[in-house]
């Protein structure tokens, strides 16, 4: 069974959508139902869900201001709303769908079908997760990150930056490849400062064998090898200087 919350502010509404679910989708198993933002992200910290039926309004805030609370985010996501113009924000959260009110039972069960052929996470994949980290080996050439299709193995010296949003990381490569991941940039901070890897700013990491350029203009500004600037946090421009000329 998929355990999954339905977080909307409109009774009758989640009324039919649990309708729907009950017809079309008996693997998915609704454990709560929430109308606030207060009170979904109480109910995902308690609960764990593994998916996520999201309204963008509600009584308190919007649908975003839950994700951003909680800390908990091994779900999937799918956006149930009566706006059009926040498409683009969704999907940012990796959302697996954005179905627009009234929802109609068919693009339901076509979301749900999407939810059942990617991967759901659980506390043990989270361990098995951290074991493929393997933080105690300095020496490693790859690094394991979980995308929604699985878990992408990336050779570290590919790795041109990271950059952080919020409770993501999106990660820069010699290819031009971007891989987005939900987990934040300090574990892999943690992760690749043995690997000659710098962090510049409290939302950039950086590989400092790809820095081109370091500029002093306003505070300090490095220019990496695929034309990306990045700004360099006061506090730590000394030491990224000291390290940048012992290469």
């Amino acid at each position: 069974m998929i355990r999954a919350i339905i977080v909307d502010d409109e009774p009758q509404f989640r009324e039919n959508l649990l309708d729907i679910i009950k017809i079309h989708a008996k693997d998915i198993e609704i454990v709560a139902v929430a109308g606030s933002v207060a009170e979904a992200v109480a109910q995902i910290q308690l609960l764990k869900p593994q998916l996520l039926f999201l309204d963008v309004h509600l009584t308190d805030g919007l649908g975003f201001d839950v994700l951003e609370q909680v800390n908990y985010r091994d779900f999937r996501i799918i956006f149930t709303t009566a706006h059009d113009n926040y498409a683009i924000t969704a999907f940012r959260f990796n959302a697996i769908d954005y179905i627009l009110k009234p929802v109609d039972a068919e693009l339901v069960k076509e979301a749900i079908d999407r939810v059942r052929k990617q991967p759901l996470y659980s506390s043990a994949n989270d361990e098995r997760y951290k074991d493929l980290l393997n933080k105690n080996q300095p020496d490693r050439k790859k690094i394991a990150l979980p995308t929604l299709e699985g878990i992408t193995m990336l050779n570290i010296q590919d790795i041109i930056r990271c950059a952080s949003d919020g409770s993501y990381t999106t990660f820069f490569t010699v290819s031009g490849r971007k891989i987005v991941v939900s987990r934040s940039i300090k574990e892999y901070d943690e992760l690749l400062t043995p690997s000659n890897f710098f962090r510049v700013h409290q939302s950039h990491l950086v590989n400092l064998n790809f820095v081109e350029q370091f500029l002093r203009e306003d505070g300090g500004t490095l220019i990496m090898t695929d034309g990306s600037r990045i700004e360099v946090s006061r506090r730590r421009k000394e030491q990224l200087i000291q390290l940048i000329q012992t290469l």
